[in-house]
């Protein structure tokens, strides 16, 4: 009896997850791929296949809709089954399960579809690679192997023949295919089956099919995770008032409502978050005549006299460090799946931590994390993660245990969605390794935050975990909260750095901390209200600012840090600083 490994790829990931305007875009482009590769598992599992990646605790965890996410690389062994025949079965689960997802998409849109554009698109979406070696007695070298053919199988392109139609506008979340709509609302109000749409936005088949598949349930929107921290600083009574004067633009279709069982995080308060930017309400004027409706909103949003709130949130994108090197040093089928085990449980957890943070996971899957969080809860969310990875992960490598590297992107919830996401992937880039600007630190097992306001270029910040990046901003936004720090000092200190550039490092040292020090005093008016927090702040700049890149960090702390404290303040109740009382 031959045994058999067999690998499986399914795609395109990039355009199930990545292409995306809206977040329910992203969320439920992810779980789309996260069931597909669900019910490949699962075949192979049916048919006496030994799963590694995922590495299911029960045949229930890859059911369909079960808790469990599944990337989109399965591995399995293959006691005398015909690999090619397993092979086959699972592309054709694969396949099912899109095309239930696309059939029930197709029904509540129906009106809306052009059914000959529908029928050309649908049956070549999925990218299914397959490759499969005999096994011997060693494991490593028999997967090694077998991830080399994949790699090869995945550069010969199957290169079906093009269906495009001349005249019919692209997709507008890639441009890569035609639309599938009929005629778009140029009002943007929508289509006839009710799929919400931009002024002018065309869909294809995966569009429609994020859109319109599975439960309709409302996904909680990059404005609604903005205003968490406003949200949670206003009264009961006050969020209550806010609720009602919700109510009837529910009730007309204008704004959407969470469901609380999904979300318990938003249960103080389910409607989308566009409510609280007054800015925001001629849009919400163009799904319908509720011209009265708003006007109550403004009114009852004017009434409560707690400031506006603050339009930042946070994109949170993490990855494991040297898993593939971890994987590598793992020598048999079953260390594998104490691993991959390992990895499910932290996904798992992963989801947890976030919704207790306030944020939501877009996706959660082996050592990959992408979510939206409140600025105000990221960092604690960042750390955690760091810390529950490290938790899962120690033991089930011969080798170190991978560390997770968390990426933080600091952005307006008007941005266009691809442009926090890539403001977000880039800050994991940037935690992985190091710039020019972070001399001394090593790469990976660190938190990179980046912080992109409308005005002005981008701020990075970046230090290794050890260094407890988290702990050092958390303490300059209390700084700036105790008034014992302005937010206005990082030019000062900008300038101080460059003094320094030219000193040797063994002069430095206790020049530039105490040139620092007298700088914060003196664009320090108020003094601070808390004498042992300045003594503790002069305590941290002593220890921390040893030379000219030290003391910019600091300076670049203080940028992030007001962001942070920004977000603090409307948590806590009080108003962001700038605003008139």
């Amino acid at each position: 009896m031959i045994k058999h490994l067999l690998v499986i790829s399914i795609g395109p990931v990039q355009k199930f997850i990545s292409a995306a305007r809206r977040t329910r875009d992203l969320w439920f482009g992810s779980y789309v791929l996260s069931e597909i590769s669900k019910a490949a598992a699962g075949v192979i599992l049916e048919r006496g296949g030994k799963l590694i990646f995922p590495a299911p605790i029960s045949a229930s965890d890859l059911a369909e809709g079960s808790s469990l996410n599944v990337a989109n690389v399965i591995l399995s062994e293959l006691d005398g089954a015909d690999p090619g025949a397993m092979a086959d079965a699972a592309r054709a689960a694969a396949k099912q399960r899109w095309l239930a997802f696309a059939d029930d998409a197709r029904k509540k849109a129906r009106a809306d579809i052009r059914d000959d554009i529908w029928g050309e698109q649908v049956d070549d979406v999925i990218e299914f690679n397959a490759a499969w070696v005999a096994a011997t007695s060693q494991y490593t070298n028999d997967r090694q192997r077998l991830m080399r053919l994949l790699a090869g199988r995945k550069q010969c392109f199957d290169f079906l023949p093009a269906k495009g139609q001349p005249g019919v506008p692209k997709s507008s979340l890639d441009g890569l295919r035609e639309s599938v709509l009929k005629k778009s609302d140029a009002t943007g109000k929508g289509t006839a089956a009710g799929i919400r749409l931009a002024a002018g936005e065309q869909l294809d088949v995966v569009g429609v099919v994020k859109r319109c598949a599975g439960e309709t349930q409302a996904y909680p929107s990059v404005a609604r995770i903005a205003a968490d921290p406003w949200l949670r600083g206003l009264t009961d009574d006050n969020r209550r008032k806010l609720a009602a004067a919700c109510a009837p633009l529910y009730q007309n279709g204008a704004i959407a409502r969470l469901d609380v069982k999904r979300y318990p995080q938003f249960e103080p308060f389910l409607f989308d978050g566009t409510v609280c930017f007054p800015s925001r309400y001629s849009e919400l004027k163009a799904e319908g005549e509720i011209d009265g409706p708003i006007e109550g909103l403004r009114q009852v949003v004017r009434s409560l006299e707690c400031g506006k709130s603050d339009p930042y949130l946070a994109v949170l994108v993490a990855d494991g460090d040297r898993v593939g090197a971890a994987l590598s040093s793992i020598r048999d089928a079953d260390g594998h799946r104490a691993f991959s085990q390992a990895l499910a449980q932290f996904s798992s957890s992963a989801a947890k931590i976030i919704s207790d943070h306030h944020g939501v996971a877009v996706y959660c899957g082996g050592d990959d994390v992408l979510a939206l969080v409140p600025v105000d809860r990221v960092l604690g969310c960042a750390a955690e993660l760091a810390r529950a990875f490290q938790g899962r992960m120690a033991g089930v490598s011969a080798g170190a245990s991978p560390t997770l590297s968390v990426g933080i992107a600091v952005g307006h919830f008007m941005e266009p969605l691809e442009d926090l996401l890539e403001y977000g992937r880039d800050a994991e880039k940037h935690a992985k390794h190091p710039r020019h600007a972070d001399r001394g630190q090593k790469s990976r097992n660190a938190l990179a935050v980046h912080l992109h306001k409308r005005g002005g270029g981008p701020v990075f910040f970046r230090d290794n975990w050890d260094g407890k990046p988290d702990e050092y901003l958390a303490a300059l936004a209390r700084n700036l909260n105790a008034g014992n720090l302005s937010h206005r000092t990082a030019t000062d200190l900008e300038r101080v750095a460059r003094v320094y550039d030219s000193w040797p490092g063994e002069t430095v040292g206790g020049a530039v901390g105490r040139d620092t020090l007298r700088v914060l005093a003196a664009k320090n008016p108020r003094q601070g209200k808390d004498g042992r927090a300045m003594e503790e702040f002069k305590k941290l700049v002593r220890e921390s600012v040893k030379d000219s890149a030290t003391l910019r960090r600091l300076a670049v702390g203080i940028l992030i840090a007001s962001q942070l404290d920004s977000a603090l303040r409307q948590a806590a109740g009080n108003r962001a600083k700038g605003e008139s009382d």
